[in-house]
């Protein structure tokens, strides 16, 4: 947020005009997840024209590994299934309306 109240982010789609959004990271279930869920938040309240979609790069995602025998050693800590997480989280996203892709192609004309 800028001084004035104005959003960084929403005036950046704004100002470069982007309709579509492509999310990668490091972080299924955290940042990937609360970007999604924020930034579809804004959109489908409309602060976000003229941005159209939201798609996660599933292939450029990932999220860490707790399996259940090291979390039972370590007090406070659960189970954390990389795989499985990783798909609830990309499943959670497509419920709030972002698309998840497995491939993700640019087409040579749009290039500037």
């Amino acid at each position: 947020m800028e001084e004035d109240g104005s959003n960084v982010f929403v005036d950046w789609v704004k100002k470069n005009k982007i309709k579509t959004m492509v999310v990668v990271g490091v972080c299924t279930d955290i940042c990937v997840l609360d970007f999604v869920c924020s930034t579809m938040s804004a959109k489908n309240r409309g602060f976000l024209k003229p941005l159209e979609n939201v798609v996660v790069y599933s292939n450029a995602c990932a999220t860490f590994n707790v399996p259940l025998e090291v979390a039972t050693n370590i007090k406070g800590a659960l189970a954390h299934p990389q795989e499985f997480m990783h798909h609830v989280c990309l499943y959670m996203a497509k419920e709030r309306g972002a698309k998840i892709a497995k491939e993700v192609l640019f087409d040579a004309a749009e290039k500037i």
